[in-house]
């Protein structure tokens, strides 16, 4: 047996006393359940079985696999989630800035400006024929083509005339 399922019968047993040992068949069976998870995610199971559950019968390892879940790991090296209405976010910026001299037609078309002409010139041709525009969008992001964009806004409003 592993430490996992003695760990998991001894405690069966304390919850069930009349829990009996269960066959060698079984016992692999558990062994297979319980091999993913840490010793803390089956107590967690237990009480969430002996707290969900009210027949005053151990789990079967089908049902018990039902109550067993391990704490979503975080995740690591991930990029922030972009806003997604970039105009609106950075129109917003601007205002609580106190330096927003345009309209939210101009920021539409400053975004669009970036996304579409300054990240086709960043990007390979090919690689940009197959991005999505929200691909387009964290493209530009990450190689900084919004870092002007208060100059990007006010030659578009200049071209708007």
């Amino acid at each position: 047996m592993s430490q996992k399922s003695d760990y998991f019968f001894v405690t069966i047993k304390q919850v069930y006393p009349n829990f009996a040992k269960p066959s060698e068949m079984d016992v692999e069976i558990w062994e297979e359940v319980l091999e993913p998870y840490s010793v803390e995610t089956i107590r967690r199971g237990i009480k969430s079985y002996r707290k969900n559950v009210d027949t005053g019968f151990a789990p079967t390892p089908a049902k018990f696999r039902e109550y067993l879940y391990a704490p979503a790991e975080p995740k690591r090296n991930q990029k922030p989630e972009l806003p997604l209405c970039p105009e609106k976010y950075l129109m917003e910026a601007d205002i609580k800035a106190g330096r927003c001299r345009h309209f939210f037609p101009t920021y539409a078309r400053a975004v669009a400006y970036v996304i579409d002409v300054k990240v086709r010139e960043v990007a390979k041709p090919e690689d940009y024929l197959m991005m999505s525009r929200m691909a387009r969008y964290r493209f530009a992001v990450d190689n900084g083509l919004f870092a002007d964009f208060e100059r990007v806004l006010d030659q578009v409003y200049k071209v708007e005339g």
